[in-house]
């Protein structure tokens, strides 16, 4: 059996592969292409691979994992963790990840489908699609601004087809592209939206996370395909901690201070969370999450409230996906 080490690069891959004892063979770059790759994966017939999560891993992962070998996602930070040093190169790189996964001490990172990897870069693209179209809008509010224009009181809507009709009447040519670029990304963003509902109808945990005020079909859609199967977590502190939704700890002897959350884990789970409860406090005022908000919010101050209230969602959401069960506003 050997053991392969990949720091994987967007051009190469340093690959260091250790023999049955323990000891280094080879120590070289692949470039990261499908026929170099392949070529390199020819020479093994019994090994077992390691790499890091990073940007580019799912390529390499999935080439592996074709060709039939153990496969193991390292967590990135729980390796600096292990295996910080002062020569950090990308050949001590490799060597450390082989090395690790010879000893079985490699922290895994859990692996989704691959149906549910490209559910969640598509979740992901709309995302980016809104934020784009918002930054347009934004560029139109400023320009109107800037040459002291206003409104008129009867376009209720900043972008109703009537409010658009209107601004592009001025004959301004940056208001005119900015509004060509938003009718280009809304375009796309229904698409989008097409396709996720028609997913949506097939995912019953998101159906299920969908029952709670203040989540629509596309936040439920990305917190269920962020969580995966809630059964991989043992419990809903693992589920908030993989969100960054807990307090960072720093303890010492009889001392122990709290943070702030850790911002570690999925950073889209713990985004739809707080945006979650935005909505969710504004059209179910008299539900048990929107109560303990106000109460907390008296005491800590909205911030500190809104995290809080977020983190008892989430716990919520666990225990609705364990039990399939759909939220109860009251209680």
């Amino acid at each position: 059996m050997l053991y392969v080490g990949l720091d994987v690069h967007k051009e190469f891959c340093q690959a260091s592969v250790l023999d049955e004892n323990g000891e280094e063979i080879s120590n070289e770059r692949v470039v990261t292409s499908i026929e170099e790759l392949d070529r390199f994966l020819d020479r093994f017939q019994e090994a077992r691979f390691v790499l890091e999560s990073t940007g580019v891993w799912e390529f390499v992962y999935g080439i592996v994992e074709a060709r039939g070998f153990d496969i193991v996602l390292a967590h990135p930070l729980k390796v600096k963790a292990i295996s910080s040093a002062k020569i950090k190169t990308d050949k001590v790189d490799a060597r450390t990840l082989a090395r690790l996964l010879y000893l079985d001490m490699v922290p895994s990172s859990h692996v989704p489908s691959r149906e549910v990897r490209d559910l969640r870069e598509l979740l992901r693209h709309r995302k980016a699609l809104v934020e784009k179209s918002t930054a347009f809008k934004n560029r139109v509010h400023a320009e109107l601004l800037r040459r002291g224009i206003k409104r008129p009181e009867a376009l209720k809507s900043a972008f109703s087809s009537d409010a658009i009709a209107w601004m592009r009447s001025l004959d301004i040519r940056t208001v005119s592209w900015n509004l060509d670029m938003v009718e280009a990304l809304q375009t796309q963003i229904k698409d989008v939206n097409r396709v996720l509902l028609r997913r949506f109808e097939e995912m019953e945990d998101a159906q299920l996370v969908a029952t709670v005020p203040g989540i629509g079909f596309y936040g439920a859609m990305l917190i269920a395909a962020e969580i995966d199967d809630v059964r991989r977590f043992e419990t809903p502190a693992q589920l908030c901690s993989y969100a960054g939704l807990v307090p960072s700890v720093h303890q010492s002897s009889s001392s122990c201070h709290y943070g702030h959350i850790s911002k570690q884990g999925s950073r889209h789970l713990r985004w739809m969370m707080v945006e979650a409860v935005h909505v969710h406090l504004w059209c179910c005022p008299d539900s048990k999450l929107s109560r303990f908000y106000r109460k907390l919010a008296r005491k800590k101050g909205k911030q500190v409230a809104r995290i809080a209230t977020a983190r008892k969602m989430l716990h919520m959401i666990y225990w609705m996906l364990l039990n399939k069960e759909d939220f109860k506003v009251t209680g």
